[in-house]
């Protein structure tokens, strides 16, 4: 639990986790108590078509969760649907397609995260045909070397965003081999009251989060500037639907605040930090 200078609480979790329940390599015992180790508040166990009950492990929420997966095919369509704080199982079979998959998930009172959809080769074609995804993977740790690519999944939102589309972004660890790799890595800070199942999924819905692997990060639009307030970082970058802008990067020592102008043809901004450890954290759209 984290308490920032406006007295607002903020609680880290994992929405995408796996054990021995499917293909993770610690069990479910293992894996709370490592991530109860390092601090985290919550975590959802994700296994690959086997739902969850959810608990609590010694004061570590664990959210009811489960993977779903569609296609095998990338031209075709990859779509890996993790459904994160449901209350039920939902009513699905292998072979249902990604929109039900989505539905149902609401249905059962969860979340519906899209997983690494560069990891996938998702087009934002294919995924502007998608309704109701409450968040996507804009980082998801076990993408990466040594175990995979693509980790990273901003430009396709970019894209996406340039079209009036912009989705909610997550990071994820999506953890399966507990190294220093996968594991504890990238995770969300959630804006709630309480760290209780129904709070963390309504602040989940209400976007009451952002997406980091350590510096914290505000992003607020007043008066017309982008201001942005962090823990000390090396970079402040502003992603935006115009080509080109003199004033998109701030590079230096310990940055703590900044603001930025949008330009005249900008739709959206969105906020990367870089910290001195190369730790990323990532804003959610602000709509200009």
């Amino acid at each position: 639990m984290i308490k920032d200078k406006k007295g607002r609480t903020w609680f880290k979790g994992n929405l995408h986790t796996h054990t021995t329940v499917s293909d993770g390599k610690y069990t479910p015992e293992q894996a709370y108590e490592l991530y109860k180790s390092k601090g985290y508040d919550f975590i959802a166990r994700t296994d690959h078509w086997k739902s969850s009950l959810g608990d609590s492990y010694e004061g570590l929420l664990i959210l009811p969760g489960e993977e779903f997966d569609v296609g095998s095919n990338a031209g075709e369509g990859i779509y890996h649907i993790v459904g994160a704080g449901i209350a039920q199982e939902p009513k699905l079979v292998r072979g249902d397609g990604p929109q039900k998959i989505i539905d149902e998930i609401h249905a059962a009172g969860g979340v519906a995260i899209l997983a690494h959809p560069a990891w996938s080769l998702n087009s934002p074609e294919q995924l502007m045909q998608l309704k109701g995804v409450d968040m996507s993977e804009i980082y998801n740790s076990v993408s990466g070397v040594p175990f995979n690519c693509r980790p990273y999944s901003g430009l396709i939102f970019d894209i996406m965003a340039a079209k009036g589309c912009l989705w909610k972004m997550n990071a994820a660890d999506d953890v399966h081999f507990y190294t220093e790799h996968d594991a504890c890595r990238s995770y969300v800070l959630v804006q709630a009251e309480e760290c209780t199942r129904e709070a963390i999924v309504n602040a989940l819905k209400k976007g009451d989060f952002y997406a980091t692997q350590g510096p914290e990060l505000s992003v607020t639009y007043v008066d017309g500037r982008v201001k942005v307030e962090c823990s000390p970082v090396e970079e402040i970058v502003y992603y935006t639907d115009t080509v080109f802008v003199h004033h998109r990067c701030q590079v230096g020592t310990d940055l703590t605040e900044d603001e930025y102008v949008p330009a005249s043809k900008d739709t959206f901004v969105r906020v990367e930090v870089k910290d001195a450890q190369g730790r990323y954290a990532w804003g959610q759209y602000v709509k200009v």
